[in-house]
């Protein structure tokens, strides 16, 4: 009986989660920032360059709010944070090879001799 409450106890000492509240508002912080997102693509007259880029840093920063909050990695201990982050570098960097290698990376453009 003993090994249960040991259990739940050592839990509680590793940081916790998240009230309610505290969900309720990144859920309205996501909210809000998508809709800024759709509210963007329909400005007109804004270079494809800066609607590429803010699109990208908007998706960037909702990115870590969902994984940080709802997959509880912000509470999660820094080897599985590094487990979750490491491959996550390393997609990246294979999918921007794969855009450069192909030309369709934006940042940069196709040089026609």
């Amino acid at each position: 009986m003993a090994e249960p409450h040991a259990a739940v106890a050592q839990h509680a000492q590793g940081g916790g989660h998240a009230t309610v509240k505290t969900y309720v508002n990144v859920a309205i912080v996501l909210g809000l920032i998508t809709a800024i997102e759709v509210t963007t693509l329909y400005v007109p007259g804004i270079p494809s360059s800066l609607l590429v880029g803010s699109l990208l840093v908007m998706s960037a920063f909702k990115f870590f709010l969902v994984v940080g909050f709802f997959m509880h990695l912000r509470y999660d201990s820094p080897i599985l944070r590094a487990l979750f982050v490491g491959p996550l570098i390393i997609a990246i960097v294979i999918i921007l090879a794969i855009m450069a290698l192909f030309s369709a990376f934006v940042l940069l453009p196709r040089v026609i001799l």
